[in-house]
């Protein structure tokens, strides 16, 4: 059985606005957040970090308890980085997965090295396999963070990336340098195996849908469209799927629920056969 979990974040920034997935949706969403952290804006880096790692050590705990009853969590979040708390909580739980898919047009591996814009928003998937690199003179935040959510490094020989269509020179180099596997959405179903546990990772803007989702935060052209990414779904419901995650769209910009509405839709093409019942 499927458990759905709602983290109305980005960047430790509240958005509540990502609620009206529940609404939308007509299905029991738990919402996962620290009533504390109020803040829809926030300035400064290391306090955005602080507060991820409370919200996200929330998640954990939430994942660990689904997963050690035998459920399926699924997740929407305002931002990539709640994959921390999500493969925290499945490791905890002794659900680690053998195999990460990970939807993104970008490939969320910036350090502090490569990284010109500080963004964390583009680290996740560094973060993930341990690449922790601390900046001169100054304190670990991101260790400090995953130490918080409880975070084990996770092998990069065992992520698989698609379709990361847009990085930048230094992130580029660094994903070809790594064991991570970058392969079209074309050929993802070869690179599976039918019964590892996979945990499913979709940023939504991998998809090039303007039509379908016109409020996604960083639309990049010539990505998969919208048949696309129905038919990836429906064949990843053959899979072991042991969790899914999701980083939303602009809620505030998704005035119609337009944008919304497509992602429930697409997430309804997942027919989990390990997850039970929708």
């Amino acid at each position: 059985m499927k458990q759905r979990l709602l983290v109305p974040y980005l960047m430790g920034q509240r958005r509540d606005g990502l609620r009206r997935v529940a609404e939308l949706d007509g299905r029991d969403w738990e919402v996962v957040e620290r009533v504390e952290f109020s803040d829809t804006c926030l300035t400064d880096a290391n306090e955005k970090m602080r507060r991820m790692g409370k919200i996200y050590a929330r998640l954990s705990d939430k994942v660990r308890e689904v997963a050690g009853a035998g459920r399926v969590p699924m997740s929407i979040a305002g931002d990539c980085m709640s994959t921390v708390g999500m493969l925290a909580g499945l490791q905890k739980a002794g659900r680690e997965p053998e195999r990460i898919l990970w939807l993104d047009a970008h490939g969320d591996f910036h350090t502090w090295g490569t990284t010109q814009t500080q963004y964390l928003g583009g680290m996740p998937l560094a973060v993930l396999v341990g690449r922790r690199d601390r900046r001169t003179r100054e304190r670990d935040a991101i260790g400090a963070f995953c130490a918080e959510v409880g975070v084990r490094a996770y092998p990069e020989r065992q992520v698989l990336l698609s379709d990361a269509r847009d990085l930048d020179p230094g992130e580029a180099e660094a994903i070809r340098a790594s064991g991570i596997v970058i392969c079209p959405i074309d050929d993802i179903l070869a690179r599976l195996a039918p019964r590892e546990r996979l945990y499913l990772h979709w940023d939504t803007d991998v998809v090039s849908a303007r039509m379908e989702m016109p409020a996604l935060k960083y639309h990049v052209q010539k990505g998969p469209d919208w048949s696309d990414m129905r038919s990836l779904f429906r064949a990843l419901g053959g899979m072991n799927i042991v969790a899914v995650s999701v980083s939303a769209w602009h809620e505030e910009a998704d005035a119609d629920n337009r944008t919304a509405l497509a992602c429930l839709s697409l997430l309804d093409e997942l027919d989990w056969a390990a997850g039970g019942a929708p």
